[in-house]
């Protein structure tokens, strides 16, 4: 429970925030319906004193509540984030994109091999991806994080390739090491199946170690190209009209552009990697 000293609408901002962060913590909207607004106690000592009692005894009362064990976490996020109102658009906008499409982390675990179908021949399913997508990379805009270049100074030396023009890529390094995260970070781009992605995936040829070659081809990608990459699925592939590649598209490239600005949210926030015991360590 929250006990807020404040407005409504600052209230309901907060606690909206902070299920916006446990969706993004969890990588998956496990909580239904979460709260979206709180309830006013009364200035009549006699009458909070009736609320407190019956807190969680009365139905209608209970259902303001929710439980997930990652929500102390999710409550230092948010708190990193308030005075930052990109960064609380970047939660929320990486929250709806999981809210439109995701797939479970654990489902990604590589003992599991191919878990989805990749690609579908449902219409509105390439919609919903083509969402998903362009939500979790506008998240990473939200954090001046996407790659900053022009006609004048293209990002790629040579067209249609992903070799980095330096005078674009080292101001870019220097912009995640501003935002404390390190640039030379990998990211696991999971690629699984038969290879029927778009002909870009070959660009990324270094496989990660548990990888088979066969059913588990995921990829190890440095931060900076993780990020290109998200980007060019977002410019090429769901932002504009789409493409014959578009239906190429499933949940394998959604989990993977999330995870990007997943790590890259939870990281600016100085939370990758943290659990309820390392913020007790922290703040005491």
């Amino acid at each position: 429970m929250l006990l807020l000293e404040t407005g409504q609408t600052e209230a309901d901002n907060i606690i909206q925030l902070v299920c916006a962060a446990n969706v993004v913590l969890e990588g998956f909207p496990v909580i239904k319906n979460p709260p979206t607004f709180g309830f006013e106690l009364s200035d009549d000592e006699a009458d909070r004193e009736i609320t407190f009692e019956n807190l969680f005894r009365r139905d209608v009362l209970f259902q303001w509540f929710t439980y997930r064990h990652t929500l102390p976490v999710a409550v230092a996020i948010a708190a990193e984030a308030w005075r930052n109102k990109k960064l609380v658009y970047a939660i929320h906008k990486l929250a709806q994109s999981y809210e439109t499409e995701c797939v479970t982390p654990w489902s990604m675990h590589p003992r599991n091999g191919q878990v989805f179908e990749k690609h579908t021949d449902d219409f509105a399913s390439h919609v919903g991806t083509s969402v998903a997508i362009n939500l979790a990379y506008s998240s990473i805009e939200e954090l001046d994080l996407g790659v900053k270049a022009s006609g004048k100074i293209p990002r790629s030396i040579g067209e249609g390739t992903f070799v980095w023009n330096q005078k674009v890529l080292e101001p870019f390094k220097a912009r995640l090491r501003n935002a404390g995260i390190d640039p030379e970070r990998t990211i696991d781009w999971v690629t699984r199946g038969d290879q029927s992605e778009v002909k870009v995936y070959d660009m990324f040829n270094q496989l990660s170690e548990y990888s088979d070659g066969v059913e588990v081809r995921d990829r190890k990608v440095s931060l900076p190209d993780a990020i290109n990459f998200s980007e060019f699925l977002r410019n090429k592939m769901t932002a504009h009209a789409f493409s014959s590649d578009t239906q190429r598209l499933g949940p394998y490239e959604v989990y993977n552009v999330q995870q990007v600005a997943r790590f890259l949210i939870l990281s600016k926030c100085n939370l990758w990697n943290t659990r309820t015991e390392g913020l007790r360590k922290r703040y005491n």
